[in-house]
């Protein structure tokens, strides 16, 4: 006769508990809960909105971490369920974390392993949909030289958002009132048909967005937008990492009046000679993995496929 699991109760982890609740997310031990924290807080994360399943003795067991961004969204971490009922107790945390940050965000996104179909289970049962697989894709940099940038189609003219002093801000107010409406507006058009994760369309005010774009503390940020003789049509964000090593293409969007015109290469192609300029070494991306033409471009730049990610969202609050 098999025995039912024993039922866990959801609670918040205490502030003098972070650690064990580490423990519980990572499935690991207090060195590698105390590596954690220290990387948490380096990198500015905070882990005060840990959600934990405690047994009877106040023991936590599985947690879930909720971290908000500059964008309004909460990014989930949980820990990895080893079975069905795992999965389906682990939801609940995931549920009350999702809850928990409704005050400071609009949705909830969990990236997951493909190979963890108990993962993306409870994430599901917790409400988050599925929206999209990403494939995670890489480019190596020449260590020498510098990238030559794609000519700009006639008609046309490739530039930077704003002053390198500005972009490398910390702060996204710093743009100005008017070049963030131009910038939204522009996402805005590029959002029109996209074949990129357009599960997401209307779920958060563009100037969140743009904010999360942004992302956040000072760091190099090379931002170019493309323009013809009626405004501009095509935006590309590149965002290095604090210490220059590594950057990240973050968006890359046409309006549809601007598509299959090589408007896009020319974007890409002046953010890589800007990347490769500060001696970043590795450019990294996610995109829709059914997104072709997008995959397309890529490919044809040098870009490879390092991993996915089952892309999982739930509305919060309405945008």
């Amino acid at each position: 006769m098999s025995i039912a699991p024993r039922r866990l109760t959801v609670v918040r982890a205490t502030p003098d508990r972070v650690e064990d609740a580490l423990s519980a997310l990572l499935a690991a031990g207090p060195a590698a809960s105390a590596r954690f924290a220290r990387q948490a807080e380096s990198a500015r994360i905070p882990l005060d909105r840990m959600w934990c399943l405690a047994d009877d003795f106040g023991r936590y067991r599985l947690a879930v971490l909720a971290v908000p961004t500059l964008g309004r969204t909460a990014m989930l971490l949980a820990t990895h369920p080893r079975s069905e009922d795992e999965a389906s107790m682990l939801a609940e945390a995931i549920s009350s974390a999702a809850d928990g940050c409704a005050d400071a965000c609009d949705i909830a996104q969990a990236l997951v392993e493909p190979s963890r179909p108990l993962d993306v289970a409870a994430f599901e049962a917790a409400g988050l949909r599925r929206i999209a697989t990403l494939d995670y894709l890489e480019r190596n940099l020449p260590r020498a030289g510098t990238l030559e940038p794609t000519p700009v189609p006639e008609g046309w003219t490739v530039e930077p958002v704003a002053d390198a002093d500005v972009l490398g801000a910390a702060d996204p107010g710093l743009l100005g009132e008017a070049r963030r409406a131009q910038l939204a507006a522009l996402l805005d058009a590029s959002y029109r048909e996209t074949r990129d994760c357009p599960g997401l369309a209307g779920m958060r005010r563009t100037s969140d967005v743009l904010d999360g774009h942004f992302g956040p503390g000072a760091r190099p940020r090379f931002w170019f937008l493309a323009r013809d003789a009626h405004g501009p049509h095509g935006v590309c964000l590149v965002n290095g990492s604090p210490d220059a090593q590594n950057a990240e293409l973050v968006y890359l969007g046409l309006a549809p009046e601007a598509r299959g015109k090589g408007v896009a290469q020319a974007l890409l192609g002046a953010a890589l000679h800007e990347c490769s300029r500060a001696r970043i070494g590795i450019v990294s991306l996610a995109v829709d993995a059914l997104n072709e033409p997008a995959r397309r471009l890529y490919d044809a730049n040098g870009f490879r496929k390092a991993s996915s990610r089952v892309a999982l969202v739930r509305r919060l609050r309405s945008a």
